[in-house]
This record gives structure tokens, sequence and C-alpha cells, in this order.
């Protein structure tokens, strides 16, 4: 299989996390599914969920890497989707994240171009089209990019991990879907993902970074202002990709789960609710696991996990078994 099907098959395997847990659920209630399956551009790095044309149904827009652009495609309300609308973004496309930038009420897109080393911002028009992109310098090759309130304004943020720079950017919004000027802070080598959560219990956002080639996760509490206290580092397995955040032992204290595509784990840091972290757990999953994502699979009211794993073609499905204090 050549590197573009693989990114292919495991895109395809993300996108297919949810569906395939339901399923597995409802076979034994008699319950079938049907596929369906959507164009959208060239190698596909991630997608991210929300009502971009304000109908209450789920969309999805992609991130496509090889065709630089965005595909949005809105979704029928029955669990179908329109065919893919495709926008063009900056260089190598590997993450999309949502956002009212402007202030509007509307969707808008964020976009961390890897190649391009910046992100492009797409204002939403409103019945799920967009504006052409405006595009922000960040730091070298962008990988991943999350959403968040960091100086308490009440306009959203944007927080970039940057493999080649060692730091995660962080750029502050200024209502109108423009934003300042960068602020660089250091994290580990080759950080590959930013994930937010309020890690300290101060009802503010944090940062958490999988630093793949330091085989860490840096937490960076956020100061009132916007800009961030140094890395605190904490050990997980090796060559960490990805971060999903949650309360995973019913502490009412956000943790982290860590998929880690060296050693073939899930490394879960369990938060003590100061911003720090116990020493990681880890959890056997499939072959080259990239991706992780939390749900409650089995409605039991636990968050459980899910993990793609690129080498084995399979997804890992960890269904939390943890009773929070004074729960049967």
């Amino acid at each position: 299989m050549t590197t573009t099907n693989k990114r292919m098959a495991l895109v395809c395997t993300v996108l297919s996390v949810c569906i395939v847990l339901v399923a597995a659920a409802a076979q034994a209630q008699g319950i079938s599914f049907e596929r369906h399956d959507y164009d959208v551009g060239i190698s596909p790095q991630s997608f991210a969920a929300a009502d971009l044309n304000g109908d209450g149904v789920p969309d999805l827009s992609v991130a496509n890497e090889r065709s630089n652009d965005v595909s949005v495609l809105l979704g029928n309300g029955d669990g179908t989707f329109q065919a893919a609308r495709n926008f063009a973004a900056g260089s190598g496309p590997r993450a999309v994240a949502v956002g009212d930038f402007n202030g509007d009420g509307v969707p808008d897109l964020a976009v961390a171009n890897f190649f391009s080393n910046n992100v492009s911002v797409f204002l939403g028009n409103g019945g799920g089209s967009f504006q052409e992109a405006r595009n922000f310098a960040a730091g070298n090759l962008p990988g991943s990019v999350a959403v968040g309130d960091f100086n308490g304004d009440g306009v959203p943020d944007l927080a970039v991990a940057n493999q080649d720079s060692q730091n995660v950017s962080v750029l502050l919004g200024n209502g109108d879907g423009t934003f300042q000027a960068l602020m660089y802070f250091g994290v580990g080598v080759s950080s590959r993902f930013v994930a937010v959560g309020d890690f300290n219990g101060d009802g503010v956002p944090d940062l958490a970074v999988a630093n793949q080639d330091s085989q860490n996760v840096a937490v960076l509490l956020r100061n009132g202002d916007g800009s961030f206290q140094p890395a605190i580092y904490f050990a997980v397995g090796g060559r960490p990709r990805s971060i999903a955040v949650g309360d995973f032992n019913g502490d009412e204290v956000q943790d982290l789960a860590v998929a880690t595509n060296g050693s073939n784990n899930l490394s879960v840091l369990l938060g003590s609710g100061d911003g720090s972290f116990q020493a990681a757990l880890n959890f056997g999953v499939g072959d080259t696991p990239l991706f992780v994502a939390a749900g409650d699979f089995n409605g039991d009211g636990l968050l459980d996990l899910a993990v793609a794993n690129y080498g084995s073609n399979s997804i890992s499905v960890l269904i939390n078994t943890a009773r929070p204090a004074g729960r049967k």
C-alpha cells in the first residue's frame, strides 16, 4: 500500500470510529447500518464536525493535504451528506478547527498548513459557504490547531503546534476575524498535536502538547493576559502523536490520554487538579497508534477511548471500567 493510500485509509478509519462503535453495540439488538462514502480532496488528514450552516444538523470540514484545500460536506439531517464543496487553503493542510472568529454568530474555520507555515482562516457566510482564506503566520511545519479564549476577552484565539520549531504559537483574536502577532512558547522536540483543557481548575483554558521526539507531553498553564507559564513536562510512551482531554476516573479533574505510535500503547495521565499529572498508565493498543478520541461509547456515563492504529489498519476501543467513589 502506498503512503497516500495508507493516509487515506487512516482518515477513513478515524471518520468511521463512531459509526463502527455504534454498529458493534447495535448488532446485538438486530440493527444494521448502511455505508455511505463521500469524495473529498486528496490525502485528507483530519476533520471537524460542527453545524456550519445553522440548520441544527452536524456538518463536516476536512483538511486535505495534497490538494491544498478544505472540503465542506453539509449534513442532510438523515445521516447523509451533500457533495463536498472545496475551499483553497495554504500548502499542505493538516488540521482544521471551528470557531466564531468575527463574532457574527456564524462558524468559521481555521486550518493549519504544514508546508506554508501558516494558518488559513475562512470566515463563514452563514449558509455553509466560506470567504476566501485569510492567512496568518505560524511556526515551522504547523500540524495541529486548537481554539480557546486564552486572554478572557470572550473572543476565540488559536493555538498551533509547530513540529519543526519546537514551540506552540498563540494567535490572539481581534474579534473581527483577524489575529494579533504571534506569541511563541517553547515545548519539546517535534510538537505534533495541541489540545485545550482546564488542567488546574481555575476556569481558564490551558494547553497540552504532544512532543513526538522528546517522548513527553508539555503542559502550559495560562496566565491572565493570553500568555502561558513555562512548560511542565510529563513522560509518556514512545513518540506521542495526539491527545484527548477528559475526566477518565470520575474525580471531576481533567486527565490526558495520549496515543504513542512508537510504543503501541495509550498513555493515560491522571490529573492532580493543580496542573500536574500522575505517572503515565500505559494500555496496549494496535500497531502505530496515531489518533485518540474520547466518548461514552456504551452509555454508562463514563468516558471511553478509541484509537486509530495506522500500522494495523484497526481501531482499538478501550471501555472504561473505573467506578468513581460512591458509585456502584
